[in-house]
This record gives C-alpha cells, sequence and structure tokens, in this order.
C-alpha cells in the first residue's frame, strides 16, 4: 500500500472500535496524528455509549496496482474484489477491517487552534509547526474526501515526466472542481477525490503548458 503510515492510523482505530464494542460503547476519532519520527502513531477517541454499527467505516480498503485507484469493500464484498480496470490477478491489494471513516474531527481540531491561539502557542518558530498542523488536519478532516493519500511523485511517475510542484497541483485540482488538500503524513502527498487517471492526465497537461499560463493559472486558483 503507497499509504501504509495512514492504514496504521486507521488500524489503530479500527482495534479500539473492535474492542469498545465488545463492552457496548463505540468511538469517534478526534484527530489522528503520524510522525516519521519513532515512527509515532497516536489517536484521541472520544467514547460513546452503544455499540457503531459494525459495518459503517470499518470495513477493507483497496489499492490496485495496475491503475493507482483505492477503494472501500463492505464484508458482504469479500471474496469479490476486483478492480474495474482489469482482471489482472495480484493487481489488488486489500488491507482490513480497519476503520475507514474521517481521522479528525474539523470542530474539535477548531477549538484546538483557537485556543492555541488564545495561549500564545501559535507564534514562535514551534508554534508555526502547530498551527500549520492543525489546519491541515482541519482541511483533511472534509467529508468529501476518501482514505488515503496519492504521492505526487507517484503520478508524475505514471505521467511519466516530472513532479509539479504541489501547490500547483492542489491549484489545478481545485480549478478542475476537486477537493484536495496536503496530508499531514506525508509531506509530498495529496488527499484528493480526484482519481489517479484523472490526476495523471491533469499532471500531463500541466506539463506541457508554458511558463506563463502556469503562472497564470496559480492567480486565478
Amino acid at each position: 500500500m503507497p499509504y501504509s503510515n495512514e492504514l496504521g492510523l486507521r488500524m489503530l482505530i479500527g482495534g479500539a472500535l473492535r474492542e469498545a464494542s465488545v463492552l457496548g460503547y463505540h468511538v469517534v476519532p478526534l484527530f489522528s496524528y503520524y510522525s516519521y519520527h519513532g515512527p509515532v502513531f497516536r489517536a484521541m477517541l472520544q467514547v460513546r455509549r452503544g455499540k457503531f454499527p459494525i459495518k459503517r467505516h470499518y470495513s477493507f480498503i483497496s489499492y490496485c496496482i495496475q491503475c493507482g485507484n483505492s477503494r472501500g469493500f463492505s464484508w458482504d464484498e469479500l471474496g469479490q474484489m476486483r478492480c474495474s480496470c482489469n482482471d489482472i490477478p495480484g493487481s489488488l491489494v486489500v488491507s482490513g477491517p480497519l476503520w475507514t471513516g474521517p481521522l479528525h474531527k474539523a470542530s474539535f481540531l477548531t477549538e484546538m487552534l483557537e485556543l492555541a491561539e488564545q495561549w500564545g502557542w501559535t507564534g514562535d518558530r514551534t508554534g508555526k509547526h502547530i498551527e500549520t498542523l492543525l489546519k491541515v488536519m482541519i482541511d483533511e478532516s472534509d467529508p468529501v474526501l476518501p482514505f488515503g493519500y496519492i504521492r505526487v511523485d507517484e503520478i508524475a511517475s505514471r505521467a511519466k515526466v516530472n513532479s509539479p510542484p504541489l501547490i500547483s497541483l492542489l491549484a489545478t485540482l481545485h480549478k478542475e472542481g476537486y477537493a484536495a488538500t496536503r496530508s499531514h503524513i506525508a509531506l509530498n502527498a495529496i488527499k484528493t477525490n480526484c482519481p489517479m487517471v484523472e490526476c495523471v492526465r491533469l499532471v500531463k497537461e500541466f506539463h506541457s503548458m508554458s511558463a506563463d499560463e502556469k503562472s497564470h493559472g496559480l492567480i486565478e486558483a
């Protein structure tokens, strides 16, 4: 899986959800954090009474090596998993069961950011890092965004061009009407609801544009 570190967070949350369900509770992720120092996998979860519908946000995630697309599969689809792009044996990699829902709760992160600003934690160099991290996590909380992330160099490799600047790729995706943001887990990666095949097409088009056209596109976005 190209986004194994995010899967690590989802496995952690999924394990907590499974154990809570046994005791008659369920959990809601407030924020989930990964750092390569360690590495570190952390999640703050809110525990609530009542069992969580086990089939909701607790299933399987697949990645197709052939086309680069990811999708979720329910328990009912076990044994029938395939990618619509081909029937090549071994092209589909599957992980699970794990948490497939949101990694963060936007309202909780917004409160964290507001408190950090009130307490003066966002001014110095360390504070700037906290502010940037929380803002990225808030963007990651967009319910339109699917699980996983896409590395820019993987898109460029499939398009057979040099990697575009991440900010330019985000601007292009937004201009095309897709939801897209940085990933807090991987620096050179994006979370987007744009399929890989479309990402590749857009990167090819961006690469063929002149310098003036690229600059104009950024200004418009």
